[in-house]
């Protein structure tokens, strides 16, 4: 009992102190790898998943802000929706041994159900009309880094639905190292990008005219225990408010 509270607390105090000077830049030099897992789910789970998600657009929250600009449904509301048969198959014991033998994590996991982060829904279309500010990003937040409000790693992965664009590299570009590194757009459908996003700098370019991109965003962790740190839990709920339009984590 002793040993499991003396971890935790040690998980805490540095959970703390990594939200607070990865806003710095400071990360560690460990955390910079990432892995793209081709074929990620059976072809017909797929298809039936990507036309779900297609009908599910006209219910996403919009959101034009400081903090986000684009459409997306949490985890609460897929629950409650169509999706939601397809939903066991980010849970199943085939999915879970692709990303843990692509991390080499065993103990890797999606965080449990009552995150609205664990599996989403996020789109982004280019504008009506060529936008004049070219530097203007796909989601509004530019270069950036997660936060993180459980006491194991936190590994961001993005299933790509469609992506349907001019580009030859994915809108999703990550800088490990402070090197930008690009991701083929060929074969990116029914891929999973794992990386650790409070780690590694991240953004998504902007969008063209008649461009188009639907991904699902999985929060997993290596030890899912959420934080008891109020201000940590207090500024994921500002987020989750952004995104999905409730507070609700």
């Amino acid at each position: 009992m002793f040993q499991h509270l003396a971890r935790v607390l040690a998980a805490e105090i540095a959970l703390h102190k990594h939200n607070k000077v990865n806003r710095q830049g400071v990360v560690s030099p460990n955390a910079q790898h990432f892995h793209v897992i081709k074929d990620i789910l059976p072809e017909h789970v797929f298809k039936d998943l990507r036309e779900a998600a297609n009908q599910l657009q006209s219910s996403s929250i919009r959101e034009d802000s400081d903090w986000r600009k684009g459409q997306a449904i949490g985890g609460h509301e897929l629950k409650g929706s169509g999706f939601a048969p397809w939903l066991e198959h980010m849970s199943s014991a085939a999915f879970q041994h692709r990303t843990r033998e692509a991390t080499g994590i065993e103990t890797l996991a999606l965080v449990p159900e009552a995150d609205t982060n664990r599996i989403s829904l996020l789109f982004y279309s280019g504008p009506v009309f060529a936008a004049a500010d070219t530097d203007v990003q796909g989601d509004g937040t530019d270069w950036h880094m997660d936060g993180n409000i459980y006491l194991g790693d936190r590994w961001a992965g993005i299933l790509t639905l469609v992506e349907d664009t001019q580009d030859d590299i994915s809108k999703l570009e990550l800088q490990p190292n402070g090197q930008i590194a690009t991701i083929p757009r060929a074969g990116l459908e029914n891929s999973l990008i794992l990386f650790q996003g409070d780690h590694v700098l991240h953004r998504v370019r902007a969008m063209a005219p008649d461009e188009r991109r639907v991904v699902m965003s999985l929060l997993f962790s290596d030890w899912p225990v959420r934080t008891r740190n109020p201000w940590l839990r207090r500024y994921q709920s500002k987020v989750n408010l952004a995104f999905y339009g409730n507070l609700r984590s």
